[in-house]
C-alpha cells in the first residue's frame, strides 16, 4: 500500500539482535495506533500478560512498539504523528496497555531510514543506545550517555554521528549514492535522567519538546537500560497521487489564509 515503505525492524536488546517483519502483514491495520496495536499483541508474551496482577511495566517481556502514521513521510498536512504503544507503568493500581504519541521529525525519519515501525523487546545488560543509518542497525554503548538529560544525550548522539564521517551531507559515499542524500541531522528518541530511574512518569523526548508523555514510556526505556534511539534515512515515501496530494495542500493554505483574514475582519469589526 502506498504511504508505507515496506519493512518494520525488530529489535532485541537482551540478544543484541535485529530482524525485520513485512509491513503487508500489519496493512489492514492502517498505520500509527492500529499496526501499532496489532504489532504489540502479536508480539507480546501472553504468559507475560496473564500475571497482570503482579506485572510492573519494567520486566525485558514488556514489548514497546513505536509506529509512525500512514501520512507521516509526506506532504499531508497534520500527517507527521508517531504513536508510542506497550504495558505503561504510569497506570495506576497497576500497569495497563496504553499509547502515547509525538510529532517532530522522527516518525518521517524512520520511515526515510527504511522503516515503517519499531519493536522494542528484551533489556541489554548495561546502557545502550540504537544507531539506524538506512538499513546500517547497530546496538552501541550508552555508557557514555547514561547521566544526560534529553538536550545533552541529542548533542552527543549528533557529534558522533558527524565525527564519524558523514559531515553535513549524510550518504555521498558510493554505497549511499544511490539511495540519496540529506543534510538532516538524526532524529532522536530519548529518555532523561527520571526514564534511567524508572520514574512512572517519564516521557520519551524528541529535538526540542516532542514528548510522548501518556503511559510513563520513558521509564520503560530505562528498565530496558535502551538510552536513546538515533535514525537518519535517505529514502522517501510514495504516494499514489503526488499532484493530488500537492493540489490539496494548495487549497489547504489558500483555505486557511481565508479563515485567517475572516477572522481578522470579524475582530477588527
Amino acid at each position: 500500500m502506498k504511504g508505507h515503505v515496506g519493512e518494520i525492524l525488530k529489535i532485541d536488546l537482551t540478544s543484541k539482535s535485529s530482524t525485520t517483519i513485512t509491513t503487508s502483514k500489519y496493512e489492514q491495520w492502517v498505520g500509527g495506533i492500529g499496526m501499532a496495536t496489532a504489532l504489540f499483541w502479536d508480539e507480546i508474551d501472553k504468559d507475560y500478560l496473564a500475571r497482570s496482577k503482579d506485572i510492573t511495566g519494567f520486566e525485558p517481556e514488556n514489548v514497546v512498539c513505536v509506529v509512525p502514521g500512514v501520512l507521516t513521510g509526506t506532504l499531508a498536512p497534520s500527517g507527521g504523528r508517531c504513536e508510542v504503544c506497550g504495558i505503561g507503568p504510569e497506570s495506576y493500581p497497576r500497569p495497563l496497555f496504553t499509547r502515547g504519541n509525538l510529532g517532530g521529525r522522527f516518525g518521517a525519519m524512520l520511515k526515510f531510514a527504511g522503516f515503517d515501525g519499531l519493536v522494542i523487546t528484551g533489556k541489554a545488560e548495561s546502557p545502550v543506545w540504537l544507531d539506524i543509518r538506512d538499513n546500517d542497525i547497530q546496538i552501541r554503548d550508552a555508557k557514555n550517555l547514561w547521566g544526560l538529560n534529553t538536550f545533552e544525550t541529542q548533542e552527543e548522539v549528533w557529534k558522533m554521528v558527524k565525527e564519524e564521517g558523514y559531515g553535513d551531507w549524510y550518504g555521498m559515499g558510493s554505497a549511499r549514492r544511490d539511495r540519496g542524500r540529506t543534510t538532516q541531522r538524526p532524529a532522536i528518541l530519548t529518555i532523561g535522567q527520571i526514564g534511567e530511574r524508572l520514574g512512572r512518569i517519564a516521557c520519551l523526548i524528541h529535538d526540542a519538546g516532542n514528548a510522548a508523555g501518556q503511559g510513563g514510556f520513558g521509564a520503560v526505556f530505562g528498565s530496558k537500560n535502551l538510552k536513546a534511539i538515533s535514525v537518519i534515512g535517505t529514502g522517501s515515501v510514495d504516494v499514489a497521487d503526488p499532484r493530488g496530494l500537492i493540489e490539496a495542500r494548495q487549497w489547504l493554505a489558500k483555505y486557511n489564509f481565508d479563515v485567517d483574514t475572516a477572522e481578522k475582519k470579524s475582530m477588527a469589526w
